[in-house]
């Protein structure tokens, strides 16, 4: 048997929420109010697919127009506030020395993947990137683990997230789903859906990779 090691993206291995946050916020202004971009729809912005969350926030607009708008201000006024989160280029540094194959899979486009991968030096890192135009169905469905598993060439994988989608999605899937609460909004939510593993940060990863090695009796990797 072998496996792969697959990560949400947004909060997982890079730290986007300031941005986030504030490409939220730029709309609110635009089109409602900053006051109503309460702290329960903070949390919430934090893992669904961008015209999922326009369609619920803005019913009047165009959800995929206000997807551009975000995006554009992202990418104009925010990109030096998106870093990889703490550890993750080392973690990452340690798998690929391991040899286990690794990969991304988000509700985030591809192609903004691609760009904040190279412009933080991390798509070296990155064996398969699956985005949201590279499924039909965003998570929970497990569709992008497994079209990320085919192309690894992977029979068993273990999900890394920080969403209640990230571990649905992962369980759906039939991997070994890790709960990362990033936030520590999500914290009870993730802990509710018992996921395999909680980390409080990427440096405790590696030990449970190995205890995963050891619990499958032979190295999967």
């Amino acid at each position: 048997m072998n496996a792969c090691i697959l990560f949400d993206f947004d909060g997982t291995i890079m730290d986007t929420e300031p941005a986030i946050m504030a490409s939220y916020g730029y709309l609110f202004e635009k089109y409602r109010t900053i006051e109503e971009f309460t702290p329960e729809r903070r949390i919430r912005v934090l893992g669904p697919a961008l015209e999922v969350m326009m369609a619920e926030f803005f019913p009047e607009k165009d959800p995929f127009a206000c997807v551009e708008e975000y995006r554009a201000y992202q990418k104009n006024h925010l990109r030096d506030l998106i870093h990889p989160m703490p550890g993750a280029v080392r973690l990452l540094e340690e798998l690929r020395e391991m040899g286990i194959p690794r990969g991304t899979v988000s509700t985030r486009y591809r192609k903004s993947l691609e760009e904040l991968l190279e412009q933080n030096d991390m798509r070296q890192y990155m064996d398969v990137v699956l985005g949201h135009d590279d499924v039909v169905n965003d998570k929970p469905d497990p569709e992008g683990i497994l079209l990320a598993k085919k192309m690894l060439g992977c029979d068993d994988c273990m999900y890394i997230g920080d969403s209640v989608m990230d571990v649905r999605a992962g369980k759906n899937a039939g991997a070994f789903a890790v709960a990362f609460p990033s936030n520590p909004g999500k914290r009870d939510a993730l802990f509710a859906e018992t996921p395999d593993a909680v980390i409080a940060s990427l440096d405790e990863l590696t030990a449970i990779v190995r205890r995963w090695r050891e619990t499958h009796g032979t190295d999967p990797f």
